[in-house]
C-alpha cells in the first residue's frame, strides 16, 4: 500500500506541514480497497467500543444500532444490520476509529508514519447519501485523508485558532473563534487521492450521493505543553514548587522565585532529551506479527528479497547511536546504528541491497545481524 506523496519528507516538513493544506492527486491505487474489504473490516471492529460510530443528527446512540447477546454463555456484541442500513440509506455514516491490525489499514498507517516520523492512528468512514458526517468543525490533530473508494467532497476554511491540543474541539470553542464565512478551498475526493489537513483548520467532508469510503490517519507528535506539563512534574523535588499559596500578596514573591527555576529547567538540553525520549519510549508503532520466520528455531536467516522497514516511526536517538525502543534505551554500535539508518532513510530497502551498500564484508553475518533485529522488533520485514 505504497503512497506516493510527491515530494521528500523534508520539503514536506518545510513548505506543508502544521502550515498549509496539501492535496496529492492519484497519490494512491484507487483498487487498493473494495467493498468487501470495507464490509469485512467493519465487521471484525468491537462495536460495543466508543471507536465505533454511527453518525446521523449527531451520534446514534449504541443500543439503537448494536445488540448484546451470549454466545456458549460469553457476552458478544454485534450490529442490529437492518437498522443500520436503513440509517445508511438516509445519508448516515458508520465511523471506526483507533483501527489495529489490520493488514490494509496498517500499510497505509506504516506509510504516513514513515512520512512523518510520527506515531499515527487509524480512522474509517464510509458513507451513501448527501448529508455531512459532522458539521463543519476542526481535528485536534494533523489528519491525511486517503479516499479509496467513491468521491467525496471537502469545503475547508482557514483556522480561527491556530494549532488547537487536544483540549481544545471546535464544539467546545467555536463560539469564540467561529468558522469563517466562506471556504478557501472546494475540492472532491477521487479515489485514489490523499489531502493532508492541518490540525485546526475547519472542514465539512460531504459525500455526493454515492458509495465512498475513506481512511483519515491522524498523526501526533510531542507538542511544547506535553514538555511544560512533564516538566512542572519533575519539579516537585524543588522546595518552592511545594509551597502552599494563600495570599497574592504574601505569594507573588514566591511565584517570581519560581519563574527563573522553571525556566532554567526547560531551557536544559538534558531535561529535554529526557521528555523525549520517555514520550517516544511510550509508543509502540505496529507490526505484523511473523511467527514462520522469527518463532521457528529451524527457520534460516531473511531472505535477500525481503523489503525491511524501522518498526519505530520517529527513531528518535538514531543519530547518537540508540532507539528507544519499547519503553527501554536501545544502544547500538556504531556500524548497526548505519544501517538502521539506510533502512530509516529508505522504507521498503530490499536486504539484498542493504547488503550491497553496507561494508560489510561478511554477508551472512550481516543477514544474521538483520534477522536479530528483526526478531527484537526493531526492524520488520513489511512481506513477512
Amino acid at each position: 500500500m505504497c503512497i506516493d506523496f510527491g515530494m521528500s519528507r523534508a520539503d514536506f516538513r518545510a513548505v506543508y506541514q502544521e502550515k498549509k493544506p496539501l492535496l496529492v492527486r492519484g497519490a494512491v491505487s484507487p483498487g487498493s480497497f473494495t467493498w468487501r474489504d470495507v464490509n469485512a473490516l467493519f465487521e471484525r471492529c468491537n462495536v460495543a467500543e466508543d471507536s465505533f460510530k454511527l453518525a446521523y443528527d449527531g451520534i446514534r446512540p449504541k443500543q439503537e444500532y448494536v445488540e448484546r447477546y451470549l454466545d456458549v454463555g460469553t457476552p458478544r456484541y454485534r450490529l442490529i444490520k437492518p437498522v443500520v442500513y436503513a440509517y445508511m440509506r438516509k445519508g448516515a455514516t458508520l465511523i471506526a476509529n483507533k483501527i489495529k491490525h489490520e493488514p490494509k489499514v496498517s500499510a497505509f498507517a506504516r506509510a504516513v508514519g514513515e512520512f512523518t516520523g510520527r506515531q499515527v492512528v487509524s480512522s474509517a468512514y464510509t458513507a451513501f447519501g448527501q448529508r455531512s458526517s459532522f458539521r463543519c468543525h476542526w481535528d485536534t490533530r494533523d489528519v491525511f485523508a486517503i479516499q479509496l473508494i467513491g468521491r467525496k467532497r471537502w469545503l475547508i476554511y482557514p483556522p480561527s485558532l491556530e494549532s488547537p491540543l487536544h483540549t481544545q474541539q471546535s464544539k467546545h470553542y467555536e463560539d469564540r473563534y467561529p468558522c469563517p464565512s466562506e471556504p478557501c478551498m472546494d475540492i472532491v475526493l477521487e479515489p485514489g487521492d490523499v489531502f493532508y489537513l492541518p490540525r485546526g483548520w475547519w472542514h465539512d467532508p460531504l459525500p455526493v450521493g454515492e458509495g465512498c469510503f475513506h481512511l483519515a490517519i491522524g498523526t501526533f507528535p510531542a507538542y511544547a505543553a506535553d514538555y511544560l506539563e512533564w516538566s512542572v512534574r519533575q519539579m516537585h523535588a524543588s522546595l518552592e514548587v511545594r509551597r502552599s499559596l494563600e495570599r497574592w500578596e504574601e505569594d507573588q514573591q514566591l511565584l517570581a522565585d519560581i519563574g527563573p527555576l522553571f525556566s532554567t529547567f526547560i531551557q536544559s538540553p538534558e531535561n529535554y532529551q529526557r521528555f523525549m525520549e520517555q514520550f517516544h519510549a511510550a509508543s509502540r508503532d505496529e507490526a505484523a506479527l511473523a511467527l514462520e520466520h522469527f518463532g521457528d528455531p529451524g527457520a534460516d536467516s531473511i531472505n535477500e528479497q525481503a523489503s525491511l522497514h524501522l518498526r519505530a516511526h520517529s527513531s528518535y536517538g538514531l543519530e547518537q547511536d540508540y532507539l528507544m525502543h519499547d519503553g527501554h534505551k536501545m544502544k547500538f554500535h556504531p556500524c548497526i546504528a548505519d544501517l538502521i539508518r539506510m533502512i530509516r532513510e529508505s522504507p521498503g530497502l530490499q536486504v539484498r541491497t542493504l547488503l550491497e551498500r553496507s561494508g560489510f564484508e561478511d554477508r551472512q553475518l550481516l543477514r544474521d545481524l538483520l534477522t536479530q533485529l528483526c526478531r527484537q522488533e526493531v526492524v520488520f520485514v513489511s512481506d513477512a
